[in-house]
């Protein structure tokens, strides 16, 4: 086999053309370095794309904050592939990437016949522009589907370590008096008591971490009027991929269903993606599982079997050091003063950014590969499901709105202000 050669004649370096290979220089072209970027970029490649802009709040360089959404392929196709990025802050770094990659892709490329792809840009846009896991309201959007109106779950394990999840310090003897509590709780209740107590979600203390909110945030409210606009309910099926990082091995995708393992959107899930499909009911996957998830939100709005929710979530590096960039951004926001324009705060933001999008071209084109699999074997799978392939449920979008409508239904009476 005779050797590419470059423009003076001479054989290319094999590491050259490796590294010069087409996933590695989407890669490159992918991932923003800003917020104020990303949108851009997403906005040039879908100058349609519908923007629902955060009032009252603006960006580090003083742009607007906006969840943008395009809709790609027949606007009456009968399945739909949704792509979530953004949902916590700085993960949005990667779904963006993912995002653009795929639209890269579509230039040259047609979807299967009656598929449509939903791209949903910056959920949480202020927390994407800010390097904050939480929403404007200081809510973790991912804990914020829960029906408020019947009542929040309750999670006793916080309530015994609250005062020590963010101690007044971070360092000292406040710090380390709140380090031994948990120990003691570790030691008293295991593991995961404990990652269950502090993140399956908590509906009591605003200052604390993953708190889900008392009411719908504006990003879950704004989630809702997109699904209406682009009339999802009425779909055929729904599959929602939602990009997260931080959490399982370096650089690998895991889907991670929510869905109860005995539903037949996870039978669903299981036939469309075959054994990498993980589940928290199961204790199969890296995640344990939550309170008040987006999984909620379209089990209400589609019902079972008529939709599957994902997480690809994306390993970066281990669970001690997620808790201690977590805390110092917590610390800030509590403690610290909240500004995240001074010096420790570019510190906090610089350390959210690395721990959840790693600037590293090898975490960025596994991310890619990954991504590119998932997205071959939804719309497969979507395909199949049009081809009838798969047996529905026989509900009708009527039925599913009609068990939407119970959900939280004073939660949602109040549209999100803002530029609609």
């Amino acid at each position: 086999m005779s050797a590419e050669r470059n423009a003076e004649g001479k054989e290319a370096r094999l590491i050259d053309r490796l590294s010069e290979g087409e996933t590695f220089v989407s890669a490159r072209a992918s991932f923003a370095s800003s917020y104020k970027d990303a949108r851009a970029t997403f906005l040039a490649v879908l100058p349609h794309a519908r923007s629902f802009v955060l009032p009252g709040f603006l960006g580090p360089e003083k742009e607007d904050l906006s969840v943008d959404v395009g809709w790609v392929g027949d606007s009456q196709a009968e399945c739909v592939l949704v792509v979530i990025s953004g949902t916590h802050g700085p993960e949005g770094f990667c779904g963006s990437g993912i995002q653009m990659d795929w639209l890269t892709l579509l230039k040259d490329s047609c979807l299967p016949p009656n598929v449509a792809l939903l791209f949903i840009h910056g959920l949480n846009p202020y927390g994407f522009a800010w390097d904050r896991r939480v929403t404007q309201e200081g809510c973790d959007l991912n804990r914020n589907f829960v029906d408020f109106a019947a009542g929040a779950p309750g999670n006793p394990g916080y309530d015994q370590l609250r005062a020590h999840l963010v101690p007044p310090t971070l360092e000292g003897a406040s710090f380390e008096t709140a380090r031994e509590a948990i120990r003691q709780f570790k030691s008293a209740n295991g593991e995961r008591a404990f990652q269950i107590a502090r993140k399956a979600g908590q509906y009591t203390d605003p200052n604390g971490m993953f708190f889900g909110g008392f009411e719908r945030a504006w990003s879950a409210r704004t989630l809702d009027l997109i699904a209406r606009e682009y009339a999802l309910v009425g779909r055929k099926f729904v599959a929602v991929i939602d990009v997260h990082t931080g959490l399982g091995p370096y650089g690998y995708g895991e889907l991670q269903s929510e869905h109860i393992a005995a539903s037949q959107s996870q039978a669903i899930a299981d036939r469309m993606f075959g054994p990498s499909v993980t589940s928290a009911d199961l204790g199969t996957s890296a995640s344990i599982p939550i309170h008040g998830s987006l999984q909620l939100y379209w089990e209400h709005l589609l019902g079972d079997g008529r939709y599957l929710y994902l997480c690809l979530e994306y390993g970066t590096f281990d669970t001690e050091a997620a808790q201690r960039v977590l805390l110092a951004d917590q610390w800030l926001h509590v403690h610290g003063g909240g500004d995240r324009k001074g010096a420790f705060g570019r510190e906090v933001r610089a350390r959210m950014r690395a721990h959840f999008c790693p600037d590293d071209p090898c975490w960025k084109e596994a991310v890619l590969f990954r991504a590119r699999q998932v997205l071959r074997e939804g719309l497969s799978g979507l395909q199949r499901i049009v081809e009838g392939e798969f047996e529905l449920p026989r509900g009708s979008g009527n039925d599913a709105l009609a068990s939407y409508a119970a959900f939280g239904k004073a939660d949602w009476s109040v549209a999100p202000k803002g530029d609609f």
